[in-house]
């Protein structure tokens, strides 16, 4: 699954440019042209990078960068912006941006710094393996294969973590409903079904049933 992409602007006709240069280059894009309908994505949806103009309508670039931080949201955040003061340049680094590039803008050089800024957050973000290139990135609670995200849902993927949490032990039915339904009622039906849902990604011998007490995750 490639990177989601939110972009502030409110400047129509470039908007449309970011829109088609990147999702030509296999990103997932999403466009806002002012703060609150930034802010009204971010509800929805989880993003791997924001890319931000200053100026636009109600809440600036600025001010959206703050709020997202102060709730303790670390997705990566690049400056769209026509401002070229060191004052400016100096509070979007402090809010929490990570890098800045002034319109006019170069689309290639874009992508350069988008690539660069993935990237370096892709390396400091926690990693489990699981096997061959399958791994677990727990800051972002997504499951990779190489450097391709798979689409788990969510009880998959606690199921994942327990399993791997006791590689090659018995993870009883117990534990299983307490990880996966805490308060709630459990279903076992369901739980089949998670298990078979991994088998079809891991292999069909990777999770073993130790019947009548639980399932343990082989590789």
């Amino acid at each position: 699954m490639s990177a989601n992409i939110l972009v502030l602007e409110d400047n129509e006709l470039l908007l449309e440019t970011l829109e088609e240069f990147l999702t030509d280059e296999g990103y997932s894009v999403k466009l806002a042209k002012t703060g609150k309908e930034a802010i009204e994505f971010t509800y929805k949806e989880q993003f791997n990078l924001f890319l931000l103009d200053v100026k636009v309508p109600d809440i600036s670039g600025f001010e959206f960068l703050k709020s997202m931080r102060d709730i303790g949201c670390e997705t990566p955040a690049i400056f769209l912006t026509s401002l070229r003061d060191k004052e400016s340049l100096a509070q979007g680094f402090s809010l929490g941006g990570d890098d800045y590039i002034k319109k006019p803008f170069d689309l290639d050089e874009l992508l350069y710094r988008i690539k660069a800024v993935l990237l370096r957050k892709s390396e400091n973000e926690e990693k489990i393996h699981v096997c061959d290139e399958f791994y677990i990135n727990t800051q972002r609670k997504r499951v990779f294969n190489g450097g391709n995200e798979l689409d788990i849902n969510p009880k998959d993927y606690e199921l994942l973590c327990l399993l791997i949490e006791n590689r090659n032990k018995v993870v009883t039915t117990e534990m299983i409903v307490e990880k996966l339904w805490k308060n709630e009622v459990a279903n076992l039906g369901s739980l089949r079904v998670y298990v078979t849902n991994l088998k079809k990604v891991f292999g069909k011998d990777s999770i073993s049933n130790i019947r009548g007490i639980g399932y343990r995750f082989e590789k």
